[in-house]
């Protein structure tokens, strides 16, 4: 005996197996020539009915107007089951295909990872393409990606410690290669910046080729420096030093780092060579007076000098004054001085000596006395120094930044 509803029309019910947990109900009902169809889950996954095969869900003929479990129309079968939603999901089409390329990478019993996108079966731990049963081969440490054979994995190193490998079968941002001499951390890859050391920057092999001005300085900016020189005393260590040294500089103690250290003497204030130049003045003295805040000079080299020149106005004589030039600074007693009458003449002539005796030695001081009481005998047979030039150098310690000043005075008889 079937079951009906309070409308009249049959109660059917389906079951999804307990593989299928979900279930579907489904009540018919036909009243007034209207069928009313009330879905009240979804359909099993299998698309299978219970034991009373059941192979659909049908809510009776929807264009007779009438319900019925054996009547059909166009489109309809007699079984009940409607085609746009009987076997809606299909095992074949929803079940996981593990050979399927588009699920990535699997994992086999031992963890190691499959990559079935390239190569089925191929297990490659580093992705260098070499591996366990990989066409390419197999892999001598399958935790690196650099090397894969025998070679590779004995002899990838960086023996000088620059980041640099050598030896590898291949590179990467890991290990950069190769190094093109893996016993010299200045060579790496392709040209290095040249210094000069004696030793090749360049995968070349070419030792200190550049210029020494495009080399030096090997660090920093050392001042007043012009130009410099490459001579390294032995392969690896600093050659540079310095050539030249800009206007009044000088490199007294020949280390690169501190450039030219060593000032010399204003050249605004003193003249390289004899002459009459403004620079070289050092005043006009008259009697009672005294210049002793004159130029502190430094002349480093003995092989250079500083020149001035003096005017000493000339008044009555016997009675002009005594002239007298010494130093009021001299450290280490380095300098001395000479005075001409004229450039190009002796030093010491005319009668400037006298005081010091046949062929006067260089000078610490220097004194012109024309002190004679008048009288009717007296003759003034030595003329009066009333401009002189003064040469002052350096007659010992060489390469020296030590300092002078004159001082220059004219007293009354």
């Amino acid at each position: 005996m079937m079951a009906t509803s309070s409308f009249g029309g049959p109660l059917r019910r389906f079951f999804c197996s307990s593989q299928n947990p979900l279930a579907v109900s489904s009540l018919s009902l036909s009243s007034f020539g209207l069928t009313l169809s009330l879905a009240l889950g979804l359909a099993c996954a299998t698309g299978q009915g219970d034991s009373n095969n059941m192979s659909g869900l049908s809510a009776g003929d929807q264009t007779s107007g009438t319900s019925g479990s054996g009547g059909s129309s166009s489109g309809n079968s007699g079984s009940g089951s409607d085609s746009n939603t009987s076997n809606t999901s299909n095992s074949s089409e929803t079940s996981t295909n593990s050979s399927d390329p588009t699920t990535g990478p699997t994992t086999d019993a031992t963890g190691s990872t499959t990559d079935d996108t390239t190569e089925p079966g191929c297990i490659d731990g580093d992705g260098d393409g070499y591996g366990e049963n990989c066409s390419q081969g197999p892999d001598c440490d399958d935790a690196d990606f650099n090397n894969y054979t025998d070679e590779g994995c004995a002899n990838c190193m960086d023996v000088d410690l620059d980041d640099i490998w050598a030896g590898c079968d291949q590179y990467d941002e890991n290990k950069p290669g190769p190094d093109c001499d893996d016993n010299n951390n200045n060579v790496g890859l392709g040209d290095e910046v040249e210094i000069c050391n004696g030793l090749a920057e360049n995968c070349a092999g070419e030792v200190d080729p550049l210029p020494p001005d495009e080399m030096c300085p090997s660090a920093g900016d050392p001042p007043n420096v012009t130009s410099w020189l490459c001579e390294p005393p032995e392969p690896g260590t600093d050659g540079c030093k310095v050539g030249s040294c800009a206007e009044q500089w000088f490199d007294v103690n020949a280390l690169a780092d501190d450039g030219c250290e060593c000032q010399g003497t204003d050249r605004t204030k003193s003249i390289d060579s004899c002459g009459d130049a403004m620079a070289g003045k050092i005043g006009s003295v008259t009697e009672g007076q005294t210049l002793d805040n004159l130029v502190v000079g430094t002349i480093p080299s003995t092989s250079g000098a500083d020149w001035y020149w003096i005017e000493f106005p000339q008044g009555p004589r016997p009675t002009s004054g005594i002239i007298k030039v010494t130093f009021a600074q001299n450290e280490g007693s380095d300098y001395r001085f000479e005075v001409f009458r004229a450039c190009g003449q002796d030093p010491w002539a005319g009668g400037l000596a006298d005081q010091f005796g046949a062929g006067a030695p260089p000078a610490l001081e220097w004194w012109f006395r024309d002190n004679v009481a008048p009288n009717a005998k007296y003759s003034n047979n030595i003329a009066w120094p009333s401009k002189v030039y003064v040469r002052v150098f350096r007659t010992q310690n060489d390469n020296s930044c030590s300092k002078y000043q004159l001082k220059v005075e004219r007293a009354n008889n």
